[in-house]
Protein backbone atom coordinates (compact mmCIF):
# COMPACT_ATOMS: atom_id res chain seq x y z
CA UNK A 1 0.00 0.00 0.00
CA UNK A 2 1.63 3.29 -1.23
CA UNK A 3 0.79 6.62 1.41
CA UNK A 4 -0.79 9.12 -1.89
CA UNK A 5 0.77 12.64 -2.10
CA UNK A 6 -1.87 14.56 -1.23
CA UNK A 7 -4.27 13.73 1.73
CA UNK A 8 -7.73 14.12 2.02
CA UNK A 9 -9.07 16.80 3.61
CA UNK A 10 -12.03 16.90 6.44
CA UNK A 11 -12.26 20.47 6.24
CA UNK A 12 -13.43 22.41 3.48
CA UNK A 13 -12.08 25.38 3.94
CA UNK A 14 -14.92 27.47 4.58
CA UNK A 15 -14.72 30.18 7.34
CA UNK A 16 -17.33 28.27 9.84
CA UNK A 17 -13.90 25.08 9.94
CA UNK A 18 -15.72 21.76 10.54
CA UNK A 19 -16.96 19.16 13.84
CA UNK A 20 -15.39 15.93 13.93
CA UNK A 21 -17.98 14.20 16.50
CA UNK A 22 -16.70 11.28 18.51
CA UNK A 23 -13.35 11.91 17.53
CA UNK A 24 -10.49 10.67 20.12
CA UNK A 25 -6.75 10.03 19.37
CA UNK A 26 -4.23 7.76 19.72
CA UNK A 27 -2.24 6.97 23.26
CA UNK A 28 0.69 5.45 22.91
CA UNK A 29 1.80 4.07 26.20
CA UNK A 30 3.68 0.47 28.05
CA UNK A 31 6.80 0.25 25.78
CA UNK A 32 9.63 -1.26 28.04
CA UNK A 33 12.55 -0.12 25.51
CA UNK A 34 13.01 2.12 22.81
CA UNK A 35 10.32 3.21 20.33
CA UNK A 36 10.29 4.75 16.84
CA UNK A 37 7.06 6.91 16.22
CA UNK A 38 5.30 6.83 12.75
CA UNK A 39 4.28 9.39 10.55
CA UNK A 40 1.00 7.91 10.60
CA UNK A 41 0.68 8.24 14.56
CA UNK A 42 0.76 12.23 14.28
CA UNK A 43 -1.41 13.51 17.03
CA UNK A 44 -1.05 10.46 19.24
CA UNK A 45 -0.17 11.64 23.21
CA UNK A 46 2.74 9.92 24.00
CA UNK A 47 2.89 8.32 28.04
CA UNK A 48 6.07 8.11 29.75
CA UNK A 49 4.74 5.82 32.81
CA UNK A 50 7.98 3.44 33.50
CA UNK A 51 9.82 4.96 36.19
CA UNK A 52 13.21 2.51 34.84
CA UNK A 53 12.92 5.34 31.88
CA UNK A 54 11.61 4.77 28.37
CA UNK A 55 12.88 6.40 25.41
CA UNK A 56 11.00 7.59 21.71
CA UNK A 57 12.52 8.23 18.49
CA UNK A 58 10.52 10.66 16.16
CA UNK A 59 9.73 10.09 12.84
CA UNK A 60 11.26 11.28 9.66
CA UNK A 61 9.67 14.13 7.73
CA UNK A 62 8.60 14.07 4.36
CA UNK A 63 7.44 17.13 2.84
CA UNK A 64 4.33 15.85 2.94
CA UNK A 65 4.48 15.22 6.91
CA UNK A 66 5.51 18.62 7.88
CA UNK A 67 2.93 20.12 10.77
CA UNK A 68 2.46 16.45 12.45
CA UNK A 69 3.15 16.21 16.16
CA UNK A 70 3.34 13.92 19.04
CA UNK A 71 2.65 15.41 23.00
CA UNK A 72 4.48 13.63 25.38
CA UNK A 73 3.61 13.40 29.20
CA UNK A 74 4.81 11.99 32.63
CA UNK A 75 2.38 10.10 34.47
CA UNK A 76 5.64 8.12 36.92
CA UNK A 77 7.84 9.68 38.16
CA UNK A 78 10.98 8.35 36.84
CA UNK A 79 14.25 7.37 38.54
CA UNK A 80 15.53 6.46 35.28
CA UNK A 81 15.44 8.74 31.56
CA UNK A 82 12.83 9.49 29.63
CA UNK A 83 13.96 10.78 26.33
CA UNK A 84 12.63 11.91 23.12
CA UNK A 85 15.38 11.72 20.21
CA UNK A 86 15.25 13.11 16.35
CA UNK A 87 15.62 10.47 13.84
CA UNK A 88 19.05 12.02 12.57
CA UNK A 89 21.97 14.22 13.69
CA UNK A 90 21.04 16.53 11.31
CA UNK A 91 17.43 16.90 12.39
CA UNK A 92 17.10 19.69 14.67
CA UNK A 93 14.73 20.84 18.03
CA UNK A 94 13.88 24.93 18.12
CA UNK A 95 12.03 26.30 21.03
CA UNK A 96 11.93 26.41 24.80
CA UNK A 97 9.85 24.60 27.87
CA UNK A 98 9.21 26.49 31.14
CA UNK A 99 10.25 24.51 34.25
CA UNK A 100 7.95 24.11 37.87
CA UNK A 101 9.20 22.95 40.84
CA UNK A 102 8.11 21.71 43.93
CA UNK A 103 9.92 23.27 46.01
CA UNK A 104 8.82 26.73 46.98
CA UNK A 105 10.74 29.57 45.09
CA UNK A 106 12.40 27.50 42.72
CA UNK A 107 11.69 26.67 39.23
CA UNK A 108 10.45 29.36 37.03
CA UNK A 109 13.33 28.90 34.52
CA UNK A 110 13.16 28.77 30.50
CA UNK A 111 14.99 26.53 28.69
CA UNK A 112 15.87 27.19 24.62
CA UNK A 113 16.82 24.61 22.14
CA UNK A 114 18.81 26.58 19.63
CA UNK A 115 17.33 24.85 16.41
CA UNK A 116 21.08 24.22 15.15
CA UNK A 117 22.42 22.03 17.78
CA UNK A 118 19.89 20.34 19.76
CA UNK A 119 18.60 16.60 18.79
CA UNK A 120 17.50 15.59 21.98
CA UNK A 121 15.07 16.12 24.86
CA UNK A 122 16.51 14.30 27.87
CA UNK A 123 14.62 14.05 31.89
CA UNK A 124 17.63 12.19 33.36
CA UNK A 125 17.21 13.27 36.81
CA UNK A 126 14.70 15.63 39.57
CA UNK A 127 16.12 18.60 37.93
CA UNK A 128 15.51 18.11 34.20
CA UNK A 129 11.39 17.19 33.65
CA UNK A 130 11.09 13.60 34.83
CA UNK A 131 8.02 14.39 37.81
CA UNK A 132 4.72 13.55 36.96
CA UNK A 133 2.88 16.44 35.03
CA UNK A 134 5.54 17.25 32.69
CA UNK A 135 4.53 17.93 29.37
CA UNK A 136 5.77 18.57 25.60
CA UNK A 137 4.56 19.24 22.41
CA UNK A 138 6.89 18.39 19.50
CA UNK A 139 5.49 19.80 16.19
CA UNK A 140 7.50 19.11 12.85
CA UNK A 141 8.28 22.28 10.94
CA UNK A 142 10.32 21.13 8.42
CA UNK A 143 12.77 17.81 7.10
CA UNK A 144 15.01 18.54 9.54
CA UNK A 145 13.43 20.94 12.09
CA UNK A 146 11.29 19.96 14.93
CA UNK A 147 9.65 23.07 17.53
CA UNK A 148 9.27 22.17 21.00
CA UNK A 149 6.67 23.37 23.53
CA UNK A 150 5.89 22.51 27.13
CA UNK A 151 6.55 22.68 30.80
CA UNK A 152 8.71 20.31 32.59
CA UNK A 153 8.12 19.52 35.86
CA UNK A 154 11.13 18.61 38.93
CA UNK A 155 12.09 19.48 42.44
CA UNK A 156 14.88 22.09 42.84
CA UNK A 157 16.47 24.32 40.83
CA UNK A 158 15.58 22.79 37.61
CA UNK A 159 18.30 21.88 34.63
CA UNK A 160 17.99 22.19 30.72
CA UNK A 161 16.83 19.03 29.53
CA UNK A 162 18.64 19.59 25.84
Amino acid sequence: MTIAASRERVDYGGDDGCALYGNSRQVIQGWTTGRRLKASESGALVVFSTAAGQAIILPPVAARDVGMYFDFVVTVTGTGTYSVTTDAATTFIIGAVDSSSTTVAEGGDTFVADGTTVTNYTADSDLTGRFVGTNIRLTALSPTLWAIQGTLMGVGTLATPF
